[in-house]
């Protein structure tokens, strides 16, 4: 078996069986891996690179839309909105090669992964009950930053990019 199936096998596996709330925090992560590398790309002047990566930090934002329940949250349409400007701000970097329009929505991506990492962590922690005065769960670090280690991608390397049609 090859490296890439086998990689494809472990991830496919791991999306399979992460909660919800992990499968978010797992994008998000992802999402600030393919800037950064999309940063580092454009600074190079890898125009094929940094156009792999922002296409498919195009396609999660996408897929984070589109997961999103507008009736389940009141500020579901506030949330929306902000995915719906990230996914034009790395339209517009990809098509001018422009690190001022990834910052800008790597720094707004990061400020939402963080808190759906602190969700995500309050959700798996057990409820303390009520009739005893538990004291404040403490939160590592580790879990609380971004994750710097490699996170396996949604697709293998050498997987096309998926095509999304337009939402009305």
């Amino acid at each position: 078996m090859s490296p890439q199936s086998l990689r494809a096998r472990f991830t496919d596996g791991g999306l399979e069986t992460a909660s919800p709330a992990r499968v978010v925090v797992m994008a998000y992560d992802r999402l600030d891996r393919d800037l950064a590398g999309a940063l580092v790309a454009i600074e190079a002047r890898q125009i094929e690179r940094s156009h792999e990566l922002l296409v498919h930090a195009q396609d999660l934002t996408h897929e984070l839309l589109c997961m999103l329940d507008l009736d389940a949250w009141e500020h579901a349409a506030q949330l929306a909105s902000i995915y719906r400007y990230v996914i034009d701000l790395l339209t517009t970097a990809n098509m001018r090669k422009s690190a001022k329009e990834v910052n800008e929505a790597r720094t707004l991506l990061a400020g939402l992964g963080d808190a759906f990492r602190q969700a995500a962590v309050s959700a798996a922690a057990p409820a303390a009950p009520a009739a005893a005065e538990a004291p404040a769960p403490r939160v590592s670090s580790a879990l609380a930053a971004p994750v710097t280690r490699p996170v396996p991608a949604f697709a293998g390397a050498d997987a096309a990019p998926r095509q999304f049609s337009a939402r009305a």
